[in-house]
């Protein structure tokens, strides 16, 4: 709490009857992108600008001879350096003590790791000249064994990539239960080994940085998620205080996780432009995206359930297997396998569990986060093993998940792994899912009827997303708090300084929305500031659906202290009783006296102008900041292992139909149902576009989108040739209905929306694939779902069967 306002937080609530909270207001920053007014880093320009490229590695494994020499003397190049020139930059720290240290550094010391590694950098007056430096740039390679995959990885002969290390385990985490034994000694096990392929966010502004240093302060305009955490990792790494730091987030054109991490370009422009004192700046192309930026998902679940007479799961076992490419990224990309872990019971009712975690380095790019962080992986596993169970068993599929699902006795109910739920309404989504599902399944089964070629198939995914967590698992630092400022200027119009940032998802009109609401003035007078270290209180960011939440919570706390105030003042100037004062439509009102009211901005005068109009012991300005910190989250386990790393969990049931050509092998999703809970919503419209987005990008996880490798560790998808994304065609109309179940730990009872609608997909659509196949037996165990290998995956089965 900052400012001149003292005393007890006051409760995180909205002023009076809302005007804008759960309405379908329009987005308040569209206005300005439609109209052509957004300002991306790509759009930057500053006086004597200079343009980076980065000179890449063209093999996965060798030791390095890096010559510029001959690019300094080309035309148009300012200036060309190494691993070695960067004498006064120091590696990106190594903070989480259970992950081997990496030391990654900007550019690669006498050693690359992985296809697009960076080698050097070539500063040019414009990026065509910085190009053709960068051509110049002589690389001698000495080529080493290439490990490709997590299997080459754990041979106990591997070559290793660190060679410090005595294996490549980056991450080493068994666990064993006794309880957990004893359930499997006694009931009947089903069991599968389920692999989902490597992909990622793949936005449609790739990465990009611009950085000036002058007046003795480095500015960075960076595609990032996270500028204060940026800021504090440039500390760490460049000989500059962070007080001398000023990191910008200017409009993001999508992130999904890929801009969740510091990457070496920021560091590099950062010392170049300390170097030059020149401003530098450097897009990403897309072929640099997609063989540069992090890349996410490709894990093995080897899964097992010890299960009753009626198919309902008494225990589970799990053994996890990750894929993290080199390892070096900023922050490591090792814990979306532990949501993969804590979220391996998902919204069932499963007493006992244990999960067991092996993460490798291999020679591919580093992999890191993604949207659903580890929570699609998760649901992937668990609903085709519920959908085995069942087949096994012989009982109905949706029955059984009906026995198991947490009911509203069940709460707030603590799962195997210590994260708490705290509200749902489970067996409520999934009805109605299933209802939906089914009858658009009964109408695509009379369409296809007469086709002998096509299948239809309904397959569903019930899940919990956890919302709001702890960051420390991920970064050995940073926690779960966030900030906020909310200033009534003195002509009553609002500016709210947020920590939280917008990438697009609609941060912005959340923020507009709850302060207008908690100050009872119109929409139209609140301006909204976020990404900038300058003008932000420090903040984490957004990440891990938690944007309403966290930064909700602070500019709730910080408006609630400047409404107090306002009718503090507004009381001793109306010569009446605070307890007989509203706020509403920018005044300050008597009840039940409507001619006796003040406007907003005579109190706001009297706080900064006419201050001798205030009470004697209230002080000038109308101004507080919070920050927020939600309860009952552990940053920790305790000694059994077991935490609640969560503010609270959101829920949802998604439903697919799909139908399969049995001559190409091709799926295509023709209805898709999600239903979803994220409690009390903001604002409707944000949330159905959030979780219609997330649907549209696992379709393409599911069914299109691969970054595929070969045997030495070149990428095979280095373009949008080669790298399948749906388009709208592909994507059907996604069908988004709502329940809200509030959260009792929570302000206003508000959960995370904006991961949820891609955790879903994976599991639901491989489940309606599997179904529409079902006269095969084919059982599906790995992603993506190509043509090729449906095709294989049928001919598979008939010839098992035959």
């Amino acid at each position: 709490m900052g400012g001149d306002l003292s005393g007890k937080l006051p409760a995180l609530s909205l002023a009076g009857r809302p005007a804008y909270f759960g309405a379908r207001v329009a987005r308040v920053e569209d206005d300005r992108l439609l109209r052509g007014g957004g300002s991306f880093v790509a759009d930057i320009r500053l006086p004597r600008m200079v343009e980076m490229t980065v000179v890449r590695s063209q093999f996965a494994h060798a030791l390095i001879r890096v010559d510029v020499e001959p690019a300094r003397a080309a035309e148009g190049v300012i200036a060309a350096f190494v691993a070695a020139d960067l004498v006064d930059v120091e590696p990106f720290p190594d903070f989480i003590p259970y992950v081997k240290p990496v030391r990654s550094f900007p550019l690669a010391r006498n050693r690359v790791r992985y296809v697009g590694a960076p080698l050097a950098v070539v500063v040019g007056e414009d990026r065509y000249l910085a190009e053709d430096g960068a051509e110049l740039v002589a690389v001698e390679y000495d080529p080493l064994p290439v490990v490709g995959s997590t299997a080459a990885a754990l041979d106990e002969d591997a070559p290793r990539l660190f060679e410090d290390w005595p294996d490549n385990l980056i991450v080493d985490f068994p666990s064993s239960s006794p309880e957990v034994t004893d359930a499997f000694e006694t009931r009947r096990v089903v069991r599968g080994r389920f692999s989902m392929h490597r992909h990622g966010g793949v936005p449609i502004e790739t990465r990009g940085c611009v950085a000036e240093f002058r007046d003795g302060r480095l500015t960075l305009h960076t595609t990032t998620q996270s500028p204060h955490i940026t800021r504090t990792t440039l500390s760490y790494a460049l000989p500059l205080l962070e007080r001398d730091i000023h990191v910008v987030t200017p409009d993001v054109g999508g992130s999904f996780g890929v801009k969740a991490h510091v990457y070496p370009e920021e560091v590099l422009v950062s010392w170049l432009a300390l170097k030059l004192r020149r401003p530098v700046r450097w897009i990403e192309d897309r072929g640099e995206h997609l063989v540069a930026s992090c890349h996410a998902r490709e894990q093995t679940m080897e899964l097992e359930a010890a299960v009753e007479d009626d198919g309902t799961i008494a225990a589970l076992r799990c053994h996890l297997l990750h894929d993290v490419g080199s390892g070096e990224i900023f922050v490591p990309g090792i814990n979306p396998t532990f949501v993969t872990a804590g979220s391996i019971t998902g919204a069932y009712r499963i007493p006992l569990a244990e999960c067991s975690i092996t993460e490798v380095v291999t020679n591919k790019t580093p992999s890191g986060a993604y949207r659903g962080f580890g929570q699609p992986e998760a649901y992937f596993a668990l609903e085709i093993l519920v959908d085995k169970i069942a087949r096994e068993l012989g009982v109905d599929r949706f029955d059984l998940r009906r026995r198991m699902l947490l009911g509203a006795s069940d709460l707030p109910y603590a799962n195997p792994f210590g994260g708490i739920v705290d509200s749902g309404s489970f067996a409520e989504a999934f009805d109605r899912a299933v209802d939906r599902g089914g009858a658009a399944e009964a109408r695509r089964r009379a369409e296809y009827a007469v086709d002998p070629n096509i299948r239809v198939g309904f397959g569903v995914a019930t899940y919990l997303e956890g919302t709001a967590p702890t960051y420390f698992g991920t970064t050995g630092r940073w926690t779960s708090h966030d900030s906020a400022r909310v200033r009534m200027e003195p002509d009553g119009s609002v500016v709210v300084s947020i920590g939280v940032t917008t990438a697009g998802q609609g941060t912005i009109t959340m923020a507009a929305v709850l302060a207008a609401d908690a100050l009872g003035v119109p929409i139209e007078s609140v301006r909204v500031e976020s990404g900038d270290t300058d003008a932000s209180p420090y903040g984490l960011g957004a990440w891990g659906s938690r944007s309403t939440i966290v930064g909700g919570g602070a500019i709730l706390g910080a408006a609630g202290l400047v409404r107090e105030k306002v009718v503090t003042i507004a009381a001793h100037l109306l010569e009446t009783s605070r307890d007989d004062l509203e706020i509403e439509d920018g005044f300050v009102l008597v009840r039940g006296a409507p001619d006796r009211r003040i406007a907003l901005a005579d109190v706001a005068t009297a706080a900064w102008v006419r201050t001798m109009d205030l009470p004697t012991d209230v002080d000038p300005g109308l101004e507080a900041l919070v920050t927020y910190d939600p309860p009952l989250i552990d940053h920790v386990p305790d000694e059994q292992g077991r935490m609640n790393p969560v503010a609270t969990c959101a829920n949802a049931t998604h439903a697919a139909v799909v139908k399969v050509d049995l001559e190409t092998g091709r799926a295509d999703v023709l209805d898709y149902v999600a239903v979803h809970d994220c409690g009390p919503m903001v604002n409707p419209p944000i949330v159905e576009g959030q979780v219609r987005g997330g649907v549209a990008q696992e379709i393409g996880g599911t069914l299109y989108e691969h970054l595929a490798y070969s045997d030495d560790g070149q990428p095979l998808a280095a373009s949008f040739m080669d790298y399948l994304l749906p388009t709208a065609v592909e994507i059907p109309e996604v069908v988004v209905d709502h329940l809200e179940s509030p959260s009792p730990n929570t302000p206003l009872g508000l959960k995370g929306a904006g991961e949820g609608g891609t955790i879903g997909p994976p599991a639901a659509i491989s489940n309606a694939v599997a179904d529409a196949l079902s006269e095969f037996g084919v059982e599906i165990e790995s992603l993506p779902l190509t043509p090729p290998a449906i095709r294989a995956m049928v001919a598979a089965a008939s010839g098992a069967q035959a």
